[in-house]
């Protein structure tokens, strides 16, 4: 099903553009404010959607070519919000490893606390055409990719060569981080508090680093600022 967005435009679309962009994300965002308050499973109808945006349930058809589409965009703009949340917490120029991670972990544990229902909406679908991926484990490999990116940058500073193991690290760090999660926060009655939660899964993904630093010849202190570890290992003998 094509985006109406993908379809080329005439000189009269395109000075409506911008107005059909902005009823586009009116509805989207109206969807998503229902699909917060909407019980597990219940689908939020097309009609709600429509009356939740002030708009005709005729102008949703007009800007979208069915539900799989609106759903989709649905899916992407949640992913975008998460993944914002997420690279805003991971920031290597403040904190120590230790604290980056607590920092980071508690950001995705705050997400799925607050957003269940659109976590839960993730896995329902693809947010891309013609993807069989859902939309969940496509932004587990979104954000992989970009801790990948990050954890790659670094080790060049190091003058530590990726020989593949960084790829696999952040992978298995951000999809045991999620499922672990997603665990704790469906249990009724969780073993763990939230802080004990956040401190444990920290510590396996510091295990992690570390057992990939140690094999090749870094050491790391978990509790020194990062800026000063990238400095020291960057500084010429």
């Amino acid at each position: 099903m094509s985006s109406a967005t993908s379809r080329p435009v005439s000189g009269r679309q395109a000075r409506w553009q911008p107005h059909n962009d902005s009823r586009r994300e009116r509805i989207v965002v109206s969807a998503i404010e229902l699909l917060e308050q909407a019980p597990v499973g219940v689908e939020v109808p097309i009609m709600q959607i429509a009356e939740h945006a002030g708009l005709a349930k005729s102008v949703v058809y007009r800007q979208f070519a069915g539900r799989d589409e609106l759903d989709r965009r649905i899916r992407r703009e949640i992913s975008d919000r998460f993944v914002a949340d997420i690279e805003d917490a991971l920031d290597i120029a403040d904190g120590s490893i230790h604290s980056i991670l607590v920092r980071t972990i508690g950001a995705v544990v705050t997400w799925i606390e607050d957003h269940p229902r659109l976590h839960e909406f993730l896995r329902t679908g693809p947010s891309e055409e013609g993807s069989e991926v859902d939309a969940m484990n496509a932004l587990i490999a979104t954000i992989a990719a970009s801790t990948r990116a990050l954890v790659t940058g670094l080790a060049g500073v190091v003058g530590v060569a990726d020989d593949g193991s960084v790829d696999t690290m952040t992978f298995a760090i951000v999809s045991m981080t999620e499922a672990t999660v997603t665990r704790w926060a469906g249990d009724p009655a969780p073993l763990l508090s939230r802080e004990q939660l956040i401190e444990e899964v920290a510590s396996y993904a510091w295990h992690v680093v570390d057992g990939v630093a140690r094999r090749h010849g870094l050491t790391l202190d978990p509790e020194q600022q990062l800026v000063e570890i990238i400095t020291q290992f960057a500084a010429p003998n």
